[in-house]
């Protein structure tokens, strides 16, 4: 049976983020992730850079000098760890960097980042053979857990080069679940797969400038609170800004009556913790659903945040807004996508950018009597 191979648009995509997942990068320590994305954006844009934030910012000017500015941003860190110390048996106490689940470390391949390379570790736990009646029902708390990386002293784990504060991140690369499902797992999807479809989105402009200019934000430590974010719309003026991210699916049998599913569209932002949709901006990706034949899912999820909440600062407040992803298994070692949905977000954020020349972005029309 022959197997039908990937556009390639759609192959580069997967290209990227199969790079991207690769790689260790907690909030604050996202060098590698920084120095892939730099490269292969830089030869897409007019202009890029890395700040003092680590952000990657790369512009792709519009022809025309007047045309509006879009900030358009995507996350590059992770959630995962910090080396907070080593036992005097050389293993491995760890710091939470984000929002990660107890329940879910124990046993877990991990990743550790240090001066001298990639090290491979293990979350230990307690052999089925040793465990108490009061053990098989505790959660063990982060703080309790350890890191085995096959040092039998201190003075070992030191010679293999790891130190206090080495990042330390999940592994898993991007692997397709089943046969030709279409859904792909991987740490870190959380936001290096919106990443890629920024890259993919600024491949597009290679040749022909776009009718926007596009302010390509990948973004660091947003897990830890939109803070790369943050940077970015104190230094660069817009008239529009969005948000790439990952978003919680609960279509899964733990739930009975789904908000997001996996194969259901790309997700337009009303609300979430960080911020309130402009309503302008909603209207213009509503508009570009309509225009390239998308189907998209409205998203309300109060337990979340975005970037958006910090661009919408830029300046003295700009219209801002997002557009997800759905992903099961948010903030885990095997996170879940469905290809489809990435490739609609795609799709919904060029219709977006074509569509903002003649965006009416007031807040509300008045109609006032003169």
């Amino acid at each position: 049976m022959s197997v039908s191979q990937p556009a390639p648009e759609t192959a580069r995509l997967l290209a990227h983020l199969r790079d991207l997942v690769a790689l260790t990068g907690p909030s604050g320590s996202e060098e590698d992730v920084i120095r892939a994305v730099y490269r292969a954006a830089r030869p897409l844009a007019d202009r890029a850079e890395v700040d003092a934030f680590g952000n990657v910012v790369a512009v792709r000017e519009a022809a025309s000098p007047q045309a509006r500015r879009l900030i358009l941003a995507a996350h590059l860190d992770e959630v995962g760890f910090r080396v907070r110390g080593v036992t005097p048996g050389g293993f491995l106490r760890l710091e939470k960097v984000g929002g990660t689940d107890d329940r879910i470390l124990l046993a877990q391949r991990v990743r550790i980042r240090t001066a001298g390379g990639p090290l491979t570790g293990v979350i230990g736990t307690r052999s089925a053979h040793l465990l108490t009646d009061a053990d098989r029902s505790r959660v063990v708390p982060q703080a309790e857990l350890y890191v085995d990386v096959g040092a039998r002293s201190a003075e070992e784990a030191a010679g293999m080069g790891i130190r206090v504060g080495d990042p330390v991140g999940f592994v898993g690369e991007l692997t397709e679940l089943g046969r030709g499902s279409g859904r792909y797992t991987a740490h870190a999807l959380d936001d290096r797969a919106g990443a890629a479809v920024l890259l993919a989105l600024l491949e597009r402009y290679r040749e022909t400038p776009p009718p926007v200019t596009l302010i390509v934000a990948f973004t660091t430590q947003e897990e830890v609170g939109l803070r790369g974010a943050a940077a970015v719309a104190r230094a660069h003026g817009a008239d529009v800004a969005l948000a790439l991210d990952m978003t919680a699916a609960d279509d899964t049998p733990e739930f009975a009556a789904p908000h997001l599913s996996l194969g259901g569209g790309p997700t337009v932002k009303v609300m979430d913790f960080s911020t309130l949709s402009h309503p302008a901006v909603r209207r213009g990706l509503e508009a570009a659903a309509r225009s390239r034949g998308l189907s998209v899912q409205p998203e309300l999820l109060r337990g979340i945040g975005t970037d958006a909440g910090a661009l919408q600062h830029a300046g003295q407040g700009i219209p801002a807004g997002a557009v997800s992803v759905a992903n099961r298994y948010t903030h885990s070692p095997v996170e879940v996508l469905d290809l489809a949905d990435l490739l609609g977000a795609l799709e919904l954020l060029d219709g977006f950018v074509q569509g903002l020349p003649g965006l009416d972005l007031r807040f509300v029309a008045l109609d006032v009597e003169e």
